[in-house]
């Protein structure tokens, strides 16, 4: 645990040690959340191409969900 002092515009220096072991870096941007009076939780929004990679594989191609949809609008025309 690290004790961090509020600056006057409410900025807030996260020691390098802890920055690190979150794997925030120069730049990168984080999600503040109040828990009620006191406990804030802090993250680090992962970058776009970490979410590309992540999902990668995950999701249908276009093609298959453009039939989908193809096939969607013709049961409704019909039925």
């Amino acid at each position: 645990m690290t004790i961090v002092k509020i600056g006057r515009r409410g900025s807030v220096v996260i020691p390098s040690e802890e920055r690190r072991k979150a794997e925030i870096e120069e730049g990168d941007r984080v999600e503040v959340v109040a828990r009620g009076p006191g406990p804030l939780v802090l993250r680090r929004v992962p970058k776009l191409k970490e979410a590309q990679k992540k999902m990668a594989g995950r999701l249908p191609q276009w093609r298959e969900l453009e039939g989908k949809a193809d096939e969607l609008a013709e049961k409704e025309v019909k039925g």
